[in-house]
């Protein structure tokens, strides 16, 4: 008589844990959507530098309706100067916009940052 190996618990197959957290996902949209609809926008801090972050935000416009989001990245640095550069795309449900960049750079003065110039594009 030859054994079968004990069936495998579902959790451990691959497969099965991608599925489960695809399906939280997919539970948990209408809530994150409901915060974003009360709060207007979602940030996160990505690094140490001023408006270093992620930020996805409503658009709630005359002629326009949807969605930006927004990142910012540290493209020059040096001992007391620093360059963040902002990529902005947009989903508009209503209206139209381009994605964007924009570069921003500050100035250590004693222990904060101090903005020196906003430029469209992207960082030199």
């Amino acid at each position: 008589m030859v054994e079968q190996p004990a069936p495998r618990h579902p959790l451990r197959r691959p497969g099965c844990v991608i599925a489960l957290i695809i399906w939280f996902l997919l539970l948990l949209s209408p809530c994150f959507m409901i915060v974003l609809a009360v709060r207007g926008e979602f940030s996160i801090t990505t690094g140490s530098a001023p408006e270093q972050r992620v930020r996805l935000w409503l658009i709630q416009e005359i002629g326009q309706s949807g969605i930006g989001l927004s990142n910012a990245e540290v493209r020059q640095t040096g001992e007391d100067a620093i360059c963040v550069q902002t990529n902005v795309q947009f989903l508009l449900w209503r209206g139209q916009a381009e994605p964007t960049q924009y570069c921003e750079c500050y100035e250590r003065a004693e222990s904060e940052w101090q903005a020196t110039s906003v430029e469209q594009g992207a960082c030199p």
